[in-house]
């Protein structure tokens, strides 16, 4: 007889991927609980907060010696490459050391390493949240349902947080140029203004464009490379999204899925497109909001993630 399985998540701020382990009948264990896992359960993974392995390397070694060598030690890094902003020596210690069995992360195009073996664990869509909230595709494709144009809800309020900054001109231009071209548009700077599940579901589907632009996470970095969570939250609404670049949308969406801009000249070409070709974009979305319930929603993370452990259980005779 199997013994139950335990996961214990020692980050600081619990995955959404807890819920998910549970319904899976893994039971997860979290702060005083994971200090005392149960003689007759098998643990099949520790979990560490990314942040804390970086400021705290050596919790990585701790926590092996604890667990055994059967036991894998992960982390999973959400919003790569938000670690730019943190010391460089901290950086090149965590990446040397690689202490991490796993190291997961939503972008793994850069040269850090954090881990012995590196896996890509895009980020999802909480369904239970973001979904059709009692619409349907049919009722999207009517264009007279729609309020805006264009919409955007996001934090960047730069005067307090400069990672912010790029988003906040990059959304200063384009309103200046939808409003000259007679484009009904809103903005909502959500550190700002606070928007409830219920009032962020309502502006996806009562907008002919979503855009996403940027993440705090990115300040920095190059460009962006992984999908932040509204990539996927907009289309399980039912919502048309047209995101800027991002590398790994080629690993999530196929090309008929996926829409984007690599500049603010390419997004108001795009706008113009996509308002003209309306049922162009609804096709768009519809297949984006079918692909994200079949590939993207937190319970297929969840089942990727014990995939992965149980291949290195597997590979490391565990």
């Amino acid at each position: 007889m199997s013994r139950p399985k335990v996961f214990l998540d020692l980050a600081s701020k619990p995955t959404p991927l807890n819920a998910e382990l549970e319904q899976l009948g893994i039971r997860v264990l979290r702060g005083e609980a994971a200090a005392a896992v149960p003689p007759d359960c098998e643990v099949v993974a520790g979990l560490l907060g990314f942040y804390d392995y970086v400021s705290r390397p050596w919790r990585a070694w701790k926590l092996k010696r604890a667990l055994g060598p059967g036991v894998p030690v992960i982390a999973w890094n959400r919003d790569a490459p938000g670690y730019l902003n943190k010391r460089p020596w901290r950086l090149a210690l965590a990446s040397c050391l690689e202490g991490l069995d796993i190291y997961a992360t939503h972008a793994v195009t850069d040269d850090w390493r954090f881990g012995k073996e590196v896996a890509l664990l895009h980020n999802g869509a909480n369904i239970a949240a973001y979904n059709l909230a009692g619409r349907s595709l049919e009722s999207l494709r009517e264009e007279g349902n729609y309020r805006y144009d264009v919409t955007f809800f996001g934090a960047m309020n730069a005067d307090r947080y400069k990672e912010y900054l790029p988003r906040e001109r990059f959304f200063g231009a384009l309103g200046q140029a939808l409003e000259s071209r007679g484009i009904n548009y809103r903005f909502i700077d959500t550190s700002r203004t606070p928007m409830s599940v219920a009032e962020q579901v309502e502006l996806v589907q009562t907008s002919r464009i979503n855009i996403n632009y940027g993440a705090g996470c990115e300040y920095g970095a190059p460009m962006g490379y992984g999908l932040p969570e509204r990539c996927f939250g907009i289309p399980a609404c039912g919502g048309f999204l047209l995101s800027d670049y991002r590398l790994h949308a080629a690993d999530a969406f196929a090309a008929d899925e996926w829409a984007d801009y690599t500049d603010l000249e390419q997004a108001l070409q795009r706008i113009d497109y996509y308002l003209g070709n309306f049922a162009e974009a609804r096709a768009i979305a519809e297949r984006a909001y079918r692909r994200v319930l079949a590939c993207h929603s937190y319970r297929h993370r969840a089942e990727e993630l014990l995939a992965l452990l149980a291949d290195w259980r597997r590979r490391h005779g565990a």
